[in-house]
């Protein structure tokens, strides 16, 4: 009788590793600070143009009149059919200077970037970024070639 009760947890193991792996129906992925694996990944660059004076390299959410962007508001991916193609929540930003002027003191009018990983997706052309319940906002290429896709409230 031993034997039948191993033969039923291994069963049981079997059916929930089965379970576990099954494919999700919802072509929505969940973005997150970090790479998923051997999975594609496209970074989105957020920029928060809140002008704040703070220190640059500090971390930083928006201020002003973009308190609505700060670290875990929601947020949605859609392509250009509006299908919603990932959902997650925003990181901390980084302050970045608002000016290539050196101001010469350390505090400064800076802007807030949040890099948001979002697995599942090789591309984010023609998709449009939506923070919590406001209008979409397109991505577009970055003007530095090199950099990731960026999108700026307005």
């Amino acid at each position: 009788m031993g034997s039948d009760v191993a033969w039923c947890l291994v069963a049981a193991a079997a059916a929930l590793l089965i379970g576990g792996c099954a494919d999700d129906s919802a072509d929505t992925r969940h973005a997150t600070g970090h790479a998923a694996g051997d999975e594609a990944t496209v970074t989105v660059r957020l920029v928060i143009p809140d002008g704040h004076i703070r220190e640059p390299e500090a971390s930083c959410s928006g201020a002003g009149a973009y308190r609505f962007a700060h670290p875990e508001a929601s947020f949605a991916i859609e392509d250009g059919t509006g299908a919603r193609r990932a959902t997650g929540t925003l990181p901390h930003g980084t302050a970045e200077k608002a000016a290539m002027v050196e101001a010469g003191e350390s505090r400064q009018p800076t802007v807030c970037v949040m890099m948001i990983e979002v697995p599942g997706l090789e591309t984010v052309d023609g998709h449009v970024f939506i923070l919590s319940d406001r209008r979409p906002v397109p991505i577009l290429a970055n003007p530095d070639l090199d950099g990731p896709a960026e999108v700026v409230l307005p």
